[in-house]
């Protein structure tokens, strides 16, 4: 589920960003064109829209702490990049053109180590599942954590 949600993120940012649908143009003073685009109006509105998905994908990771380092990891980046990414539109809505580039790489950074740690996380999801005989380790946090009650009673109906 976590996966889809972030695919649907994704998809949902990055058509923001597509100027074939025309987004930008009912905040644009002029006849068309991407003027709209560095309007304060749709810079705020993007950047809160990367906040709300921040929060949201800090839920992830709040319920990722019972799995493993590595999908914690991944939330744990991609919601900073989300709010440095946000920053980045806040200050493009106030016309710091540098603060935003500042951000705006920062926030990229960090999206592509979240990026190289989903990477990994595939991997070694399917040598584990195709059982090769390299097991790449994920850092596995269930040991910290007693179990619940449903996961006993699903061990023991197992037995």
């Amino acid at each position: 589920m976590a996966c889809g949600v972030l695919a649907v993120f994704w998809l949902s940012f990055g058509m923001l960003q597509l100027p074939t649908l025309n987004l930008a143009e009912p905040y644009t003073a002029t006849d068309g064109g991407p003027a709209g685009t560095l309007s304060i109006a749709f810079n705020a509105v993007i950047a809160l829209y990367l906040i709300v998905w921040g929060f949201a994908i800090l839920t992830f990771l709040i319920l990722s702490v019972k799995t493993n380092l590595v999908f914690m990891s991944i939330f744990l980046f991609v919601t900073a990049g989300a709010w440095i990414l946000s920053g980045a539109y806040w200050k493009l809505s106030t016309g710091d053109y540098s603060g935003a580039e500042t951000l705006q790489k920062a926030g990229g950074a960090i999206i592509f180590v979240a990026g190289v740690l989903a990477w990994y996380m595939t991997v070694a999801m399917m040598s584990a599942e195709m059982q090769f005989s390299v097991c790449l380790p994920v850092g596995d946090l269930g040991r910290f954590w007693t179990k619940s009650g449903t996961e006993t009673r699903s061990a023991e109906d197992e037995a």
